[in-house]
Formats: C-alpha cells, sequence, structure tokens
C-alpha cells in the first residue's frame, strides 16, 4: 500500500514555537546501512537559478547532499539526469515533475507528493513527484511571492523518503519550526527538529564492514536473457582451497532500465544449490533476507527492493545459482538480467572457476559475463565459451559455433576467439586440462592487469 504525503502553499511566519515532543516518524524505514539510490529525472531546463543552481537535477542533488550528512546508517547516492521511466510499482525510487500524480491529480495547492510504499515496516519505494504547474526556482532566503524554491520543498520530500512525517499534523500537533511541517514557509534549510528526527532512525546501526583485497578474481557476473524452464540462467562456481569461504550472490533485474537496457526481468529470484543439487538458500526480494543488514553493510546491496540477494559461507566445492522471475500471475516470467557473485575474501577459501549457462541471443540478449582482478598484480585467466558439448549433456539446442570476445574496462577488445584450436596459446591451455573438447568452441588465454573485463559470447 502506497502512502501519500504532500507540501502546500501556506505562508507561516516564525512565531513561538513549543518544543515539546517535536518530530514525527512515518514508523517505516530503510533497511540499516541501506544505499537509496535517487533516480533524478527532472526537467533539463530552467536554470541557472537564483542560487546559482544549473539545473532541476543539481539543485535536488544539493538537497540530498545535506541530509546525507547527518545520515550515519543510511545514505543517498545520485543517478544524474536519469533515463529510468518514472514508475510508482517498481521498486526504483524516482524524482521526477508531472502535472498528475501517475495519473491522479495532485489536488489545490499542492506543491508536490511523495508516494511512500512500505512493505511492514520496512520501505521498498518513495517516489516524489513535483507539481509542474508551479512557477518554480531555486534560492534561498525569504519566499518570493508567486515564485516557489524547489529546494527547500526538495529538502522536505526528501525529509519523507528518508521516513519523517508532518510534525504539525500530528496528534496531538506539535508547534515546532521544521523544514517537515505541511506547509512551505520561510525556513530554507533543516532545523534542529528534522535532523534530530533522522538521527533517531539513523543514528544507531551495525558497522559497515569491507572484503579483504586479494589478487584474485572477484565480482563474477553475467548478463544474460532468462527464459523458462531449461532457459533459465544458470551460474556455476567452485569454492577453492581447504577453507570456506563467504560470498555474496545477486540476481538483478529491475535496475537494468537505467543502464539504457530493454526488456528487464521484473522480478528475479534466485536459488544457491550444491553439487548434489540440494537448495542451500533462495531469494526473492533482498530486502525480506535475514541477512538484508550484512548484505548493505557491505554496500553490497541492490539499489532496488525487489531484486534477489543471498549471503552464504560454503565449504569448499561446487555449487550452481539458478536465475528464474517470480511468478506473480501477470505473465512477465522473461527478460534480461544479471547474475553476480562477491567473494568478500574473509578466509583462506576462494570462489574460482565460475561458468554460466544461459540463452546465447542477438543483440543486447547476448551473454555477457563480467569480472574484475582484484588486487595490485596481474593474473592469469582463460576464458571459454561451450556449445556443442552441452547437448552430450543433455542440454536442447546448444550454440553450434560460439565466438568469444575480452574487452577491458574502456571497451577495447583485449583478446577473442573463434575456434580454440586456433588461439596462439591452445598447447597451454590443452596442457593445463582447460581445452573444450569440440574444435567449434572457442578459448582464450590472457594475463591481465587489475581491473575490469567483460567477455562476451556470440554464435559465429
Amino acid at each position: 500500500m502506497r502512502t501519500k504525503l504532500s507540501l502546500a502553499i501556506l505562508f507561516l511566519c516564525g512565531g513561538a514555537a513549543l518544543h515539546c515532543p517535536g518530530f514525527v516518524l512515518e514508523n517505516v524505514s530503510w533497511n540499516k546501512n541501506r544505499t537509496v539510490l535517487m533516480h533524478l529525472s527532472l526537467p533539463q531546463g530552467g536554470g541557472p537559478f537564483l542560487d546559482g543552481s544549473a539545473s532541476f537535477n543539481a539543485s535536488a542533488e544539493d538537497a540530498l547532499n545535506i541530509w546525507n550528512q547527518y545520515l550515519v546508517h543510511m545514505q543517498f547516492a545520485v543517478d544524474r539526469n536519469s533515463i529510468l521511466p518514472p514508475s510508482g510499482t517498481d521498486g526504483n525510487t524516482s524524482v521526477s515533475m508531472s502535472g498528475t500524480v501517475y495519473g491522479d491529480a495532485f489536488g489545490s495547492g499542492v506543491l508536490a507528493v511523495t508516494l511512500v510504499t512500505p512493505r511492514g515496516s520496512t520501505l521498498i519505494e518513495a517516489d516524489v513527484i513535483f507539481n509542474n504547474a508551479i512557477e518554480w526556482n531555486s534560492y534561498r532566503g525569504n519566499l518570493q511571492g508567486s515564485l516557489e524554491d524547489f529546494h527547500r520543498v526538495a529538502l522536505h520530500e526528501f525529509g519523507h523518503v528518508v521516513g519523517l512525517d508532518h510534525p504539525d499534523q500530528a496528534n496531538p500537533k506539535q508547534n515546532v519550526v521544521a523544514i517537515m511541517n505541511s506547509h512551505i514557509s520561510n525556513i530554507d534549510s533543516l532545523q534542529a527538529d528534522d535532523i534530530n528526527g533522522a538521527k533517531s532512525i539513523y543514528d544507531s546501526g551495525p558497522a559497515y564492514l569491507s572484503s579483504n583485497p586479494a589478487p584474485n578474481l572477484v565480482n563474477l557476473s553475467t548478463r544474460a536473457f532468462v527464459g523458462t524452464g531449461d532457459n533459465a540462467v544458470i551460474g556455476g562456481f567452485i569454492i577453492q582451497g581447504s577453507q570456506p569461504a563467504t560470498v555474496v550472490l545477486r540476481g538483478i533485474g529491475n535496475s537494468l532500465p537505467a543502464l539504457g537496457i530493454t526488456n528487464a526481468l521484473k522480478d528475479p529470484v534466485i536459488e544457491l544449490h550444491s553439487s548434489a543439487g540440494a537448495t542451500l538458500a533462495t531469494s526473492d526480494d533482498w530486502i525480506d533476507s535475514p541477512d538484508a543488514t550484512t548484505i548493505a553493510s557491505y554496500h553490497l546491496d541492490p539499489a532496488n527492493s525487489q531484486e534477489s540477494a543471498i549471503l552464504a559461507t560454503l565449504n569448499p566445492g561446487s555449487y550452481t545459482v539458478v536465475v528464474r522471475s517470480f511468478d506473480n500471475g501477470d505473465g512477465n516470467l522473461t527478460g534480461t538480467a544479471l547474475v553476480e557473485l562477491y567473494d568478500l575474501h574473509t578466509t583462506g577459501g576462494r570462489a574460482g572457476n565460475i561458468s554460466t549457462r544461459g540463452p546465447v541471443m542477438t543483440g543486447d540478449q547476448v551473454l555477457i559475463g563480467g569480472f574484475i582482478v582484484g588486487g595490485s598484480q596481474t593474473k592469469d585467466v582463460v576464458v571459454r565459451a561451450i556449445g556443442p558439448s552441452l547437448a552430450a549433456s543433455g542440454v536442447s539446442g546448444a550454440l553450434s559455433d560460439p565466438t568469444v570476445e575480452l574487452r577491458n574496462a574502456s571497451g577495447s577488445v583485449v583478446d577473442s576467439n573463434d575456434n580454440w584450436g586456433s588461439h596462439p596459446k591452445a598447447a597451454q591451455i590443452q596442457s593445463e586440462g582447460l581445452a573444450p573438447t569440440q574444435p567449434a568452441e572457442s578459448a582464450l588465454q590472457v594475463t591481465l592487469n587489475p581491473g575490469s573485463y567483460t567477455a562476451i559470447v556470440r554464435g559465429d
């Protein structure tokens, strides 16, 4: 259920304020240590404004940064000039300007509305919509007639995103000086009452955590088209060494439209399986996990509340993670998704030998694997694209002649291969026991500097 919180036009002067109980909470909040990504898609024109802001997005970002100064166990991040179409049901938090509130009228004198969507006491989405019928500018000081100050209204609305309500509409009513009062006034900055309210929610929480740097492959990910049945995306990996390894696995779908990827999987579900096929863990919406705060503490919280994530400590051995769509009855069961593995390197064990099985299509739906070489040393890697061999394992529709291309972070081609036997290091790949079993399959071996890389699999 969404809650509508609005700010109206009414000039109020300071007067005597009774600092009784003060701030009022919405009684819902984000997971502790959550990074709330704000997708700013406000109009590009209008600036520079009276306070020097170059655009509405710049003024909004400044307001978010002001709130960040007082938020310990929650922070705002910004997607500047977002291409994400605002929606009230996608699990993303959007900031936009419109003539309606997702089709509903604003109401007389309403400057802006924040739609807060909770699940129990946990926020999953909080969209902010400014009324485009208002004559907006961005300034400080007293209100200037019909010229409304976007910046102070943004501070107010982002307070709702933090989890604060209107103190002057509480029962009993609170008479305090606050940007969070329900009517705009000459107050143009956060007041002690506003700051105390935010601190009451986010001042306490678990410590932030960091993974340990290591000269291994980290952040292994694959982007692929997720189908139904046998066309689910399956990622396989091995925990190497003699000790367990702690990993975070993620299934990403709803975040992808903000990156320009069309036909994204709307509601990914991931399952972690042992080599024997036993289900070890599942995740639909990561915010419901008992490990949600720990995942966020490592700064590995997905940007979208409807993505999936699993935190697991695994003994040495082989594992698979399966990505499918949650079936909510709307028929949307397919789309492009990411499956990701983050090795936290908290023990001597490590994740390695990652592989992903998924459909290889064309355009944005080719199979794309990403990884990071950590540490400060070079790393030898073998990248393979396997197709014909899959038929012997009972996989139907195997790609008959796969090619693989390896690119660095700047997009330059590092190496590529069609048939593995033609690669200059074919003999070395074979001596290492990593040669594909079919000549039409692809493999390459390269020594890589620390950094990010992408492997792309296509059909020849």
